[in-house]
């Protein structure tokens, strides 16, 4: 593990991949909802079409899912010192781009449901009449998982153009939305001297001396007296964060000047950076 060298923080837009990836979520959606709906409707005009739009849109959910998988989360050790300067009173941590394309794989996974979902349609449709209490069991099941497949899919995309996961710095706190939830942590909710650096690169556990100050919604994955970084999806390096969280959890005085030129300064000398 290899301590940061990189630039230190500077007054910078999120990369231009992350709209990109917003645009492949986009595209997925709207070629996923016009098929389905096409499948549910009135059908595909032959086994042929169904065969070739399925196994097109499953090779490339595939090909964008091991591209995540193998490139588009980099190494913890090695991503970079910095955080975005949104401006005075915020900085921020904000998700990786590959976030975005790992939702959009997910959307083109939908044509695996379409044999399951055609066959529950044409028995509720059958002309000699309703298909029985079997008969609706058996409709039921692949909707049931459909739905099981589809609502978190659906929750990833709104994360994504909600701009989550995302970390937030302010003069009061740390602002942490995660997927499906958010939490909000004073800087006096933690314990002096922490977080520390840690030998793990997947997460970052802080330690918390007044939970009762925490405030969080949704569906968070660790308990509030002992909350937990995910940093899977964040751009930036493990050590920096930690450095970073500690320097203000320790200097009430400089919490005022986050986000600000001054403040940054101070902070990358602090920190031996820049």
């Amino acid at each position: 593990m290899s301590a940061p060298t990189t630039q230190a923080i500077s007054l910078v837009h999120p990369p231009p991949g992350t709209r990109v990836s917003r645009l492949a979520v986009v595209a997925a959606l709207l070629f996923s909802l016009a098929r389905e709906s096409i499948v549910v409707a009135v059908g595909l005009p032959s086994p042929g079409w169904d065969l070739a739009l399925g196994m097109a849109s499953s090779l490339l959910a595939l090909v964008i899912l091991g591209r995540v998988g193998l490139t588009g989360l980099r190494r913890p050790w090695r991503r970079p010192v910095r955080l975005v300067a949104v401006g005075p009173g915020l900085l921020r941590v904000p998700a990786a781009p590959a976030f975005g394309w790992l939702v959009a794989g997910l959307v083109l996974l939908l044509p695996v449901f379409d044999v399951p979902l055609a066959g529950a349609v044409d028995l509720l449709r059958d002309p000699e009449g309703p298909p029985g209490p079997l008969g609706y069991l058996l409709a039921a099941a692949p909707l049931l998982l459909a739905a099981l497949w589809l609502l978190p899919v659906v929750l990833l995309v709104v994360a994504v153009f909600g701009d989550r996961p995302r970390v937030d710095l302010t003069p009061a706190g740390l602002e942490i939305r995660e997927q499906f939830g958010r939490r909000r942590i004073p800087w006096e909710a933690l314990a002096p001297g922490t977080p520390v650096r840690q030998r793990s690169g997947a997460s970052l556990l802080l330690r918390v001396v007044r939970p009762e100050l925490i405030e969080g919604r949704g569906l968070v994955w660790s308990p509030v007296a002992a909350p937990r970084l995910w940093l899977g999806w964040l751009p930036v390096h493990p050590w920096f964060l930690a450095d970073v969280l500690r320097f203000y959890v320790d200097h009430t005085e400089e919490r005022a000047a986050i986000g600000t030129t001054a403040g940054n300064d101070r902070l990358c000398r602090a920190l031996s950076v820049g």
